[in-house]
Parts: structure tokens; C-alpha cells; sequence
């Protein structure tokens, strides 16, 4: 007989470039060594870099592993990073979109045509797969990215008709930094582009942990934070964003490939510091 009093479960898992891989990495891990594994979520939300991640999580890939991999250069991996420009019209964005999500989206899809990648859209389709663990779709992962005509913010899953590969890549395709995605004839940019995380689509679980490798508040938009002040007020939730150790470690440039194991390290260590918290929301 089913438990009707079991508490649901969610893990939702925000952008922050390369870095904020590395970082989810090393805080997943370090929870896992300390008991918590939070690969039994009912459902595992990824955003940008939380899509990678939580690929490998939702299906069960060994955390350890991944997490010792973040200390092995991937040769398919590029330095990359925003230009000043491009930075600049992301802020006009959210000034001249003030609240409205949709828009904020219209215009971020407007940069990445105006502004396209230095990067090909075959390197970038290789650097994705290189950070896959499986090319199969999790049955209990979900994955966001914004529609570049409309702004609307979509989430895909196994049933979307599309590849974990596309859907991946256009979650993390960042307007200015890389190629749009093209897929289900739409072009597709970053999910995180108008929330980092996306944490509201965990609304209605009873249980909540979110990652937020980048939690700064843009515009009128909810903050990560807001959104997770929101939700407790229905659930338990626990919020973890880089603590002073982590930012160092992340450096100025999240996208920077170099960052990785420093990054991974310090997730680590932070996680471990996490763990009694956690366990409080997650296992009790």
C-alpha cells in the first residue's frame, strides 16, 4: 500500500558557468559521504549548469567519480567569458523589463541573435557531450531553458520530444557567450537567464534543496533567496549558496575552465559544513 504520508521530494540545481559544476559537484559529494544522498528525489530540477549536474544525479552516476574527474582537465572544455558589452545590454534587460519575466526573455533571445558566439555550434555541441555523464534521459529530471522568440521559460523532460543533449545545451546555451540552440522549430538560450535558478518550479514539493551557485538578484525579478522564503512557507527548504571560501575559489570568471578543481574543493568543503542543516530538511 502506497504512503500517503511520505513527504515529496525535490532537488533543484541552478547556472553558474563551469565553476558552478565543479561547485554542485563538490556539494553533492561531500552530502553523500556524510549520509545524504539526494539522488532519492522525486524530482531533480536543473537550470545551466544544475542540467549537467543534475544529469548525472537523477541517474545514478557514481558522484564520487564525477567529482574526481573535476581535478582532470577537459581537453574539450574553453576559456571563455562575457564581454563588457554584451554584460552591459544583460543589465538593460532587467532595467527595462523590471518584472516581467517574458519580456526580460525576449530580450536576452534578441542578444543571443544580435551578438552571436564566437564559439561553433559543433565545438559547443562537444563540449556538452564531454560534461555528459549519459546520453539517456533521467526518468525523474527536468530540464529549463527560454524560448528566444517568445521569452517564455519552457522545462523539458523524457517525454519532450527532444534529446537530453539538446535540451541540455540550450538550458546553459548563455546569449553572447554560446550558439543558441535550435530545436522542435524554436531557437533556444540559457534558462537561467531570467531566474539563475528557477527554484519556484519546486513549489509544491514538501521537501526542497536548492544549490544556487550564483544567487545575486537581478532586477525586479525574485531572488533565489526570495523565491526559497516563499517556499517555506509550505515546506522545508535549505539554500545553499557559495559561502567566502567558495567565492574565492570560483573566481571572477565562472566560466573559466581552470577554476574547476578549486571550485570542486571548496563545494566540498562547504558541503560538509551543510550537512547537519540538510539533514534536518532532507532526512527527518
Amino acid at each position: 500500500m502506497e504512503n500517503i504520508n511520505k513527504k515529496t521530494k525535490a532537488v533543484v540545481l541552478g547556472g553558474g558557468g563551469v565553476t558552478g559544476i565543479a561547485w554542485e559537484i563538490g556539494i553533492i559529494t561531500a552530502l553523500l559521504q556524510e549520509g545524504i544522498d539526494l539522488s532519492d528525489a522525486d524530482v531533480i530540477i536543473g537550470t545551466s549548469a544544475g542540467s549537467f549536474v543534475g544529469t548525472a544525479l537523477a541517474s545514478g552516476y557514481d558522484m564520487k567519480k564525477l567529482y574526481d574527474s573535476q581535478f582532470i582537465p577537459n581537453k574539450s572544455e574553453v576559456n571563455v567569458s562575457v564581454s563588457s558589452e554584451v554584460m552591459k545590454l544583460w543589465a538593460e534587460a532587467f532595467i527595462y523589463g523590471k518584472d516581467d519575466k517574458k519580456n526580460i526573455g525576449k530580450m536576452f533571445g534578441d542578444i543571443a541573435k544580435k551578438y552571436p558566439s564566437k564559439i561553433s555550434k559543433e565545438e559547443r555541441q562537444s563540449i556538452v557531450e564531454s560534461r555528459l555523464t549519459t546520453t539517456i534521459w533521467p526518468s525523474k529530471l527536468k530540464v529549463t531553458a527560454v524560448d528566444a522568440k517568445t521569452g517564455d521559460l519552457h522545462v523539458f523532460d523524457k517525454d519532450s520530444g527532444t534529446s537530453l543533449v539538446n535540451a541540455v545545451n540550450a538550458s546553459g546555451a548563455v546569449p553572447g557567450l554560446w550558439p543558441f540552440v535550435t530545436f522542435n522549430d524554436r531557437d533556444w538560450i540559457d534558462g537561467g537567464m531570467i531566474s539563475s535558478t528557477n527554484a519556484f518550479l519546486a513549489d509544491s514539493y514538501d521537501k526542497v534543496v536548492i544549490l544556487s551557485p550564483m544567487p545575486q538578484k537581478y532586477g525586479l525579478v525574485p531572488s533565489v533567496k526570495e523565491d526559497a522564503e516563499e517556499m517555506q512557507k509550505t515546506a522545508a527548504v535549505s539554500l545553499i549558496i557559495p559561502d567566502n571560501d567558495s567565492i574565492l575559489a570560483i573566481g571572477k570568471n565562472p566560466y573559466d575552465p581552470s577554476r574547476t578543481p578549486f571550485s570542486a574543493q571548496a563545494g566540498f568543503n562547504q558541503g560538509i559544513k551543510e550537512a547537519i542543516s540538510i539533514h534536518k530538511t532532507w532526512c527527518l
